[in-house]
């Protein structure tokens, strides 16, 4: 994929998560029971970072003692991150971060290792098969010894409600030949408008994805929604 069509994307994203910052956040419920399955072998005291952090649900929904670091693109998002997390419940009180998982150099706003990385909601909004494997493998990189990390992807093809908003790319001024497949955009129209690029993340590509960042699939299974089948959870493992 051609450089000006990924920073295309990646804008088209950043705008709509900091336009409709609020009103995103509103339409979303404290938890999901995907993320409470996963969230239940994660121990207090665990180093996590939460890559792509968005308005900081994973750090509200983590044990006490936890030592929390979330990074996002989106600055408005970050602002409502952190207006709601209680740092009380953290013995380290939550850090926000403002970086790009499209700049190479986002690794170095997060050093040190850690025992769970989050990658919720986000990997399917990088444009780019190179981009998306880059950042596994970073990730994979900063995992503890006995680390885990967690890909969980939106299936939005499998929801009749979510096929209904797919637009033709003509709107952002690209052609089916510029994207690769899997690529998708859909719109948003609850109290607002936006656009928003997406990637269809199944289990091939998890696969895929673990394949090449030297990693295990420990776990893989379909959560959320209200037929179970709205997210593709993933625990990897070191091999």
């Amino acid at each position: 994929m051609h450089r000006k069509v990924i920073n295309l994307l990646n804008n088209l994203n950043r705008t709509f998560y900091d336009d409709l910052a609020e009103i995103f956040t509103a339409s979303r419920g404290t938890t999901e029971p995907g993320l409470e399955r996963v969230f239940a072998q994660i121990q207090p005291g665990a180093r996590v970072l939460d890559l792509g952090c968005g308005q900081g649900r994973v750090a509200a929904m983590l044990p006490a003692g936890c030592e929390y670091t979330g990074i996002d693109f989106s600055t408005e998002m970050l602002a409502i991150a952190e207006r709601s997390t209680n740092g009380e419940l953290f013995a380290v009180a939550p850090r926000f971060i403002t970086g790009d998982l499209l700049d190479p150099t986002w690794p170095a706003l997060v050093p040190g290792s850690y025992d769970w990385i989050i990658l919720r909601a986000v990997l399917h909004h990088i444009p780019g098969a190179e981009n998306r494997q880059a950042i596994v493998k970073y990730a994979a990189g900063r995992l503890a010894s006995a680390g885990r990390l967690l890909l969980a992807n939106w299936q939005f093809l499998e929801i009749e409600r979510l096929r209904r908003r797919l637009l033709p790319w003509d709107v952002v001024g690209l052609s089916p030949d510029d994207v690769e497949p899997g690529d998708y955009l859909l719109n948003w129209q609850r109290e607002g408008y936006g656009i928003r690029y997406v990637h269809w993340i199944d289990e091939d590509e998890t696969d895929i994805l673990a394949t090449h960042a030297g990693l295990t699939i420990e776990s893989q299974f379909r959560a959320d929604g209200h037929h179970n089948n709205l997210t593709l959870y993933a625990v990897l493992r070191i091999t």
